[in-house]
């Protein structure tokens, strides 16, 4: 009878543990991003709130905190907010040492660029870091580096700007060079408040 209770104890201390564990939620990163929920917001206008958390398919966008639209201008704050990741695992995947808010903020700044063709422009922030940069130093970035961007009208056509989404590759080679980043931020750096 001993033996059952502490097996009991033992197998009901395993499947806590293992239950722990797999509702952890992970943070979509550049390499996870689901193209196909992104081709469904294309097209979004800043007026359109709904479609515009369209944020939370994009890299860190389970750590996506609030946004703020005012003046056309798309204002993403990141941060920990009710779920599964503590202030410290949002903090750690964010300011990890290894360029993740660098890259993060330059994909986010491009695909929000691709899917939100009227914003003027977009900024992010994640503890004291914060990254603000315009509609047309998106533009210039994105046709320097991945491919000539449609015009803006162009890019409420879904067809049209689903056909650019489909640069996964493109995008992220840009994103990941450290010598395309450091002259991109070179120029819109990111500061501390």
């Amino acid at each position: 009878m001993k033996y059952f209770k502490v097996f009991f104890c033992l197998i009901l201390f395993i499947f806590v543990g293992v239950a722990g564990c797999s509702s952890k939620e992970e943070v979509t990163s550049i390499n996870t991003v689901d193209v196909k929920k992104l081709k469904e917001h294309s097209g979004t206008y800043v007026g359109d709130n709904s479609n515009v958390v369209s944020i939370g398919a994009l890299p860190g966008g389970e750590t996506f905190k609030e946004i703020d639209l005012h003046n056309k201008t798309t204002k993403i704050t990141y941060g920990t907010k009710t779920g599964s990741l503590s202030e410290d695992e949002t903090l750690k995947y964010w300011l990890d040492g290894k360029d993740t808010l660098e890259k993060n903020f330059l994909y986010n700044a491009i695909y929000l660029t691709i899917l939100i063709p009227n914003a003027k422009g977009y900024s992010f922030k994640i503890d004291d870091q914060k990254f603000s940069v315009s509609r047309e130093e998106m533009e210039q970035f994105i046709s320097k580096n991945i491919q000539a961007l449609p015009h803006n009208n162009e890019l409420f056509d879904k067809e049209k700007t689903q056909q650019f989404i489909n640069n996964k590759e493109k995008i992220n080679k840009a994103v990941k060079s450290a010598a395309i980043r450091q002259q991109f931020f070179k120029k819109v750096p990111i500061v501390e408040k």
